[in-house]
């Protein structure tokens, strides 16, 4: 019984050390949502990562702004280098029309933080 345990952690720990690997990796590269290879077809963990920032970005800019945007999509996500920020551009509309912004999110995962850095339209 405690051998089971054992081998259950050790699977346990090596799905979990295989998702921070790849999240580093993925880390290093630009990622672009229209290309099939990293968009549509892409592993739903980055993808729902992706679309989680670009809604964050959205949310926090409608909070200090007259002109209430919808989220779209991510379009490009950047890693910004030294810093746990990325560079995203995304489409929102603006009372039904479509136009693309760039934002800066701060973004640690493992402390639960997220902060806007900046946003502006393209």
């Amino acid at each position: 019984m405690a051998h089971n345990s054992k081998s259950l952690l050790l699977v346990k720990l090596a799905f979990f050390g295989a998702i921070v690997l790849y999240g580093s990796v993925s880390a290093t590269r630009s990622i672009t949502t229209s290309d099939p290879v990293n968009g549509v077809g892409a592993w739903d963990l980055e993808k729902h990562y992706l679309e989680e920032l670009g809604k964050y970005a959205v949310a926090a800019h409608n909070l200090g702004s007259q002109h209430k945007l919808t989220f779209q999509k991510v379009i490009t996500c950047d890693p910004l280098s030294h810093s746990h920020s990325h560079k995203l551009t995304l489409a929102a509309t603006d009372h039904g029309v479509t136009h693309t912004y760039e934002a800066v999110v701060a973004y640690k995962p493992w402390a639960q933080f997220k902060k806007l850095i900046s946003f502006k339209i393209c």
